[in-house]
């Protein structure tokens, strides 16, 4: 599932993040695939909130309400980029399977 056929089933993504931090690649990445003109047409409503920190010790989080009302938070600092998203698009990909059953 790409990043702008997930973010059609997200109302909002809260990133915290050191930007500087070596840990916080993961959360950038993931952030650039997010905000995209694909996923901002499929969802225009998508509230996308960053928060940065200069504790580079802290872990970057990134916490993602779906449209059904669950939450996922990730820590994402010993995350690779394809492993968040996977975890991001794993309950969006039961939200696809709902609305095309519905349909």
């Amino acid at each position: 599932m790409s990043a702008a056929s997930m973010s059609k089933f997200l109302t909002q993504v809260k990133v915290s993040m050191a930007p500087f931090s070596p840990a916080s690649k993961s959360a950038k990445i993931f952030l650039s695939r997010i905000i995209t003109n694909d996923s901002m047409t499929a969802n225009p409503a998508l509230k996308i909130v960053t928060q940065s920190h200069a504790d580079v010790t802290k872990a970057p989080l990134i916490s993602v309400t779906y449209k059904d009302g669950k939450t996922l938070d990730l820590q994402t600092g010993e995350m690779k980029v394809n492993d968040v998203l996977r975890q991001v698009g794993k309950h969006a990909r039961k939200l696809q399977e709902k609305e095309d059953a519905t349909a």
